[in-house]
């Protein structure tokens, strides 16, 4: 099934949601187009278990590191920041995909939804465990649980760096390694709890 999602990846990267079909992503795999609709019954459901494959994998990372971290709750948001725009940055299928919910999101809500749910979803509630934790241990000040936008806030300029890069290319954009030290930077200030 791997060849199939990586055939399907290339499809929907090359044609767009509504011209990528089911029989090409078939050709493209080397399988009977059958074996798709056996695992797949729509291109709907081929084209959520595509954005499955490419960020279950980072997700499972994740929120095992954060699981398991035996140290401070910045460092670990530092971690998380640093994997955001590595990973958004330079990983081929993270920006194929990245680029074609870009594309295509306005025009079909549900692929807009999907995303919503299973990915931005899942995101903010990564960070904003972090946050609290970070919170309970005295390391960040109390307040910031409490901040209904913050975890979205944490997120957005890996985002956004990924977005300015597929706009106007890899070497007009702002340095990627530069963006996420000040991102870091920023964000540790803002939520490190000041003495007294």
């Amino acid at each position: 099934m791997p060849q199939i999602l990586d055939a399907a990846l290339e499809e929907f990267g090359e044609r767009g949601y509504g011209g990528a079909s089911m029989a090409a992503t078939a050709s493209r795999a080397g399988v009977a187009k059958g074996l798709i609709y056996h695992y797949f019954p729509s291109k709907a459901e081929l084209f959520k278990a595509v954005v499955r494959s490419c960020i279950q994998p980072a997700f499972a990372e994740l929120e095992r590191l954060v699981v398991v971290w035996p140290g401070p709750r910045a460092e670990l948001l530092q971690r998380i920041i640093e994997f955001g725009h590595t990973r958004v940055g330079e990983e081929p299928r993270q920006q194929m995909l990245f680029k074609l919910l870009l594309a295509e999101a306005s025009r079909f809500p549900e692929l807009a939804e999907f995303y919503r749910a299973e990915v931005l979803a899942r995101g903010l509630g990564l960070v904003g465990q972090v946050v609290r934790a970070g919170v309970a241990s005295g390391e960040f000040r109390a307040d910031a649980a409490d901040e209904p936008g913050l975890a979205a806030v944490l997120l957005a300029p890996a985002a956004m760096g990924a977005v300015w890069r597929l706009m106007i290319g890899e070497d007009r954009a702002p340095d990627r390694q530069e963006m996420c030290r000040a991102h870091v930077a920023l964000a540790l200030n803002g939520l490190r709890r000041q003495p007294g």
